[in-house]
């Protein structure tokens, strides 16, 4: 079985699957994404991201919605080319809806960006069940 190498540089090679976590590294960088954050766009545990981005794993299960939430190609991704735009789709058009409440929030300082953060976190998870709450028992009680 033949291994496959790609030059890196002028002082040696890599292994060429360890393109592609070298390659989303940078594409997170490039859009301010912690592993976390891709994760949850992407749909999957944080651990998956981290072993994308660390094993010598040519590809993955969930690479093209790697690329599509970072703007590019699983092809770029994977060393098959070396144009990260190639190909990329578009970024969703956003709504005029979206683009008010984005106004709205660079309205806010600080503070009330933190607040109104808080208070997303809260309506997007459902709020948390307080100790001493009043609640059924086993029997209906």
């Amino acid at each position: 079985m033949t291994q496959k190498f790609r030059a890196v540089n002028t002082h040696g090679y890599k292994w060429f699957g360890m393109i592609v976590g070298e390659r989303v590294r940078e594409r997170m960088q490039a859009a301010g994404l912690s592993q976390a954050e891709l994760a949850r766009r992407v749909g999957v545990a944080q651990p998956t991201i981290f072993k994308l981005i660390h094993s010598s794993k040519k590809g993955s299960a969930h690479l093209h919605r790697v690329a599509r939430e970072l703007g590019t190609t699983p092809a770029y991704l994977s060393g098959e080319v070396d144009d990260p735009e190639l190909d990329a789709p578009e970024p969703p058009p956003i709504s005029a809806e979206e683009f008010g409440w984005i106004e709205l929030i660079r309205a806010l300082d600080d503070q009330g960006r933190t607040a109104l953060l808080q208070v997303a976190q809260i309506m997007a998870t459902g709020p948390k069940p307080v100790l001493n709450s009043p609640h059924q028992g086993y029997r209906g009680e």
